[in-house]
């Protein structure tokens, strides 16, 4: 063969025998053609197995190590035409749900163009079929048309440098069409976790969209104005910022011609405006669904401001005072003034620091809600799972998280909404200064009008991850609002309430060493800190608390007190390895049980929310006899109950010996560990040890440098964020005021 003739494409047919190496979707193996050749071949041959056959296109190159061998450029699976490939393929571990005798009986009903059939129809092709009920159609269709779709659409992203994870993510957003939208618009792939605009763009060049295209340059436009608000909590950016931004990723590469212009993309924002952003009236700039959110949300706070009705208030003062003498406790003056604003405010905002008796004041506002209106139906919830179940511990009612009172999941309307609204007499709500935008919009858009709503909070608290600061303008904006300030006896007692406030006010931290609820041991090597954090929990646990009393808290994920690395060294040491070890690898991560976990993301079906933290209990292989074959089940316990997850699931879940002090929010613990060291400079902030520090209930231990909590307590410069939902509530009050008194006048 000469070299010309060796840089020809060719194309061979045949099984793949042995598999040599595999890492991902690159895989180096030895196939038997279908002229009796064994031929090594090397390529991108994602989910591809042994025994199987493929039809393979690319050219032969020669390696100075390994020699003569077959690079494959496409590949695909040639769908079984007779009954023998029929059979196999329905009777290998490609089909779930389906062995040979259900791989038979498919042939006998279905013949040669069973594939074909099974792909186009469905389900309801294998209906009739004994031994295959729904569950199993449901799989084996699945796997049918997953088998050859996903190849197909693998095959066809590959030659633009796509690799088989991006083109599976594509595949599961855009179906089987994944290749022929990506190659119209290859920006659609930002939607996919992880893909940002510089990747998009890369493949986005190589199917040949200009640099300068009006394509190109929206799409910019769209992603950098939303990864800017849902990064950094802002509702909207300032137009010189974003074009600043914009120009920034454009020209990254770029050079000539193909530079695009400051007035390019200023007409691209004319382009967008009122499609996928607004342009507000002072020129900032904002996505339009926040843009929708913080507007709607201001008028309905309008329409929930101000006082309505009312009970008496010599009945209110007797009702406070059986509700004391009931359980014993006699509240202040501040604490009753909120009990009765209760009554005379449609909507009240309750907010103070720790120990100020916020959980006292909530359950007898509660309480005496209920013995002066006894019909009444309240509602109780919080942002997290934790949170809604300290709010039901604390009031003896049933609190649910937001997501789940409202019935809503990401992406489908809610249950309760505009349209069917809640029933509830009083909407209580706890941790607010979590709720972002989004959440407060639809949970107020569920709420009727003359629905009374307590909303409670700690403004000091880190805001929101998601974008706006609700809390703190609604506040600013005049909603009416009880401030606790004072620290009762008891709680001054506790060098935890003591350093709250202290590190809120700016000051150092006060160390009683009479005292035993608060600790900072000093160490200066983040080694060393990781090293006796590790050491801490172990402590703790042999003086009897139970991993799940302890939380070990990080200001970040990454670094060496991130909790990364905190939760290999934490598990390694407290639930090491053994010849007993009960494991599953799932991708590069490895559950054990024993394991504390975290959980991710909201799921109502299991009840179990983000946040959430459990103990893995068991890990299992159980046999469906429906599928035919045994699936992994790993099983977990949250606070007493059980949670069971399936290979599907377990992306919901991470190690949770050490989580970040943001999703600890909500919950709170016995113990609480924090490492402090300057490599986290970049998240040193008041309100973040504040929020870290306020999850304790007993003990407090702080592990670092003197500068790094310095630093953190000095740093009280809260980043701004972009939000105009104060004015915008200000605005749509003052209107409906004035349109009051031009009726009244008019009258």
């Amino acid at each position: 063969m000469n070299e010309e003739q060796a840089l020809m494409p060719e194309s061979h047919l045949g099984t793949l025998k042995d598999v040599v190496f595999r890492q991902e979707d690159f895989l180096i193996g030895y196939m038997e053609t279908d002229k009796r050749e064994r031929i090594k071949i090397k390529g991108s041959l994602y989910g591809v197995e042994k025994g199987e056959e493929i039809a393979i296109k690319g050219k032969w190159e020669t390696h100075p190590k390994y020699g003569r061998q077959f690079a494959v450029e496409t590949w695909e699976r040639p769908i079984p035409q007779t009954k023998e490939q029929v059979i196999a393929f329905l009777a290998s571990p490609l089909v779930k749900g389906c062995g040979p005798k259900q791989a038979v009986m498919i042939y006998e009903k279905l013949g040669e163009n069973a594939i074909d059939i099974i792909g186009e129809i469905g389900e309801s092709c294998l209906e009739g079929i004994r031994g295959i009920g729904p569950k199993r159609r449901n799989k084996i269709v699945e796997s049918v048309r997953s088998t050859f779709e996903v190849q197909k659409v693998i095959s066809e992203l590959l030659v633009y440098g796509i690799t088989a994870e991006v083109a599976m993510k594509a595949y599961k957003e855009f179906g089987p069409n994944a290749a022929a939208i990506i190659q119209e618009n290859p920006y659609e792939l930002i939607k996919l976790d992880n893909i940002g605009f510089l990747k998009a763009d890369e493949i986005a060049r190589k199917i040949g969209i200009l640099p300068i295209s009006s394509f190109r340059i929206d799409a910019c436009m769209e992603f950098v104005l939303t990864k800017t608000c849902y990064s950094s909590g802002h509702c909207y950016v300032e137009e010189h910022e974003l074009f600043k931004q914009v120009e920034l990723a454009l020209n990254h590469h770029s050079s000539g011609d193909d530079i695009v212009t400051m007035e390019e993309i200023e007409q691209s924002v004319l382009r967008l405006d009122g499609d996928t952003i607004v342009i507000d009236e002072d020129g900032s700039i904002y996505p339009k669904r926040l843009f929708n959110y913080e507007t709607s949300l201001a008028r309905k706070l309008s329409r929930l401001r101000g006082s309505r009705g009312g009970e008496a208030m010599s009945f209110l003062e007797k009702q406070i005072t059986t509700y004391q003498k009931k359980n014993r406790i006699i509240l202040a003056e501040k604490q009753r003034e909120a009990v009765k604003r209760l009554f005379f405010e449609q909507m009240l905002i309750l907010t103070g620091g720790p120990g100020t008796g916020k959980t006292t004041v909530v359950k007898a506002m509660i309480d005496v809600f209920k013995s002066v209106y006894p019909k009444a139906q309240i509602a109780l919830a919080a942002p997290t799972g934790r949170a809604s179940r300290k709010l039901s511990d604390v009031t003896g009612q049933e609190a649910k998280t937001i997501h789940s009172l409202i019935g809503y999941r990401p992406g489908d309307k809610p249950e309760y909404n505009n349209d069917n609204k809640l029933p509830a007499n009083l909407l209580v709500v706890d941790e607010v200064s979590m709720v972002d935008l989004h959440l407060m919009h639809l949970l107020l858009q569920a709420v009727e009008d003359d629905t009374k709503i307590l909303l409670v909070g700690d403004t000091d608290q880190l805001p929101s991850v998601n974008p706006g600061n609700v809390l703190a303008d609604m506040i600013q904006a005049g909603i009416p609002t009880v401030r606790l300030t004072d620290v009762f006896r008891q709680a001054e007692e506790s060098q935890i309430v003591t350093n709250a406030h202290r590190i809120n006010k700016g000051k150092p931290l006060l160390i009683d060493t009479t005292k035993n609820d608060f600790y900072f041991i000093r160490k200066e090597q983040p080694e060393h800190i990781a090293q006796l954090a590790v050491l801490s929990v172990v402590r703790f646990m042999n003086l009897g608390y139970d991993l799940s009393d302890i939380m070990v808290l990080s200001p970040m994920k990454k670094g060496p007190v991130g909790t990364i690395t905190l939760n290999q060294m934490l598990r390694d040491t407290i639930n090491p390895k053994t010849v007993y070890t009960n494991e599953w690898k799932v991708g590069d991560r490895v559950f054990r049980v024993g394991d504390k976990i975290l959980q991710k993301k909201n799921n109502r079906d299991k009840d179990v929310y983000n946040g959430d933290i459990g103990i893995i209990r068991a890990i299992d292989k159980h046999f469906d006899t429906e599928l035919n074959e045994h699936i992994q089940i790993l099983t977990a316990n949250f606070g007493g109950r059980n949670v069971t997850y399936k290979r599907g699931d377990m992306d919901q879940i991470e190690l949770g010996y050490a989580i970040t002090i943001h999703k600890s929010q909500g919950g709170e613990a016995p113990i609480v560990i924090i490492p402090m060291t300057t490599s986290h400079y970049i998240m040193l902030a008041r309100n973040l040890v504040y929020t870290g520090l306020t999850r304790a209930k007993e003990k407090a231990v702080f592990i670092g440098t003197d500068r790094a909590m310095n630093m953190a307590i000095a740093n009280d410069k809260i980043t701004k964020r972009n939000s105009r939902l104060s004015e915008r509530i200000i605005t749509e009050i003052n209107y409906n005021n004035r349109y009051k008194e031009s009726e009244r006048v008019n009258g």
